[in-house]
């Protein structure tokens, strides 16, 4: 017997040992177990995107808010001046087509009187 041999013993390849196939695959449980993670993930990747498309929403539901005071404030502003040119043009629009000599207006007018 050589002492060499107690002290040092031969190295051994993954090939050399033998190995079921059951032994090497993950089976059922690393099947499941896979599935489980990526559900996890999953979960958490419609979370955040559900909270960013609700960030989305409101912050352009804000900017409409905002819009529309801004636009109010501003028809108030005008109102408040006197010149009022938006209403004032379609109150003269629409009293001229009615007062059209030609009958163009609503239909109802004929063109002799």
């Amino acid at each position: 017997m050589r002492i060499d041999r107690l002290i040092e013993p031969e190295p051994t390849s993954p090939a050399d040992i033998p190995t079921e196939p059951w032994e090497a695959t993950p089976g059922v449980e690393g099947f499941l177990l896979g599935f489980f993670f990526i559900g996890i993930f999953l979960a958490f990747l419609m979370w955040a995107m559900n909270r960013s498309l609700r960030r989305i929403k409101h912050n352009a539901q804000n900017e409409e808010r905002s819009a529309a005071r801004n636009t109010e404030d501003s028809a108030v502003k005008n109102a408040a001046k006197g010149s009022s040119a938006p209403d004032a043009t379609k109150e003269q629009d629409s009293d001229s087509v009615a007062s059209s000599p030609s009958g163009t207006g609503n239909g109802t007018e004929s063109p002799t009187g």
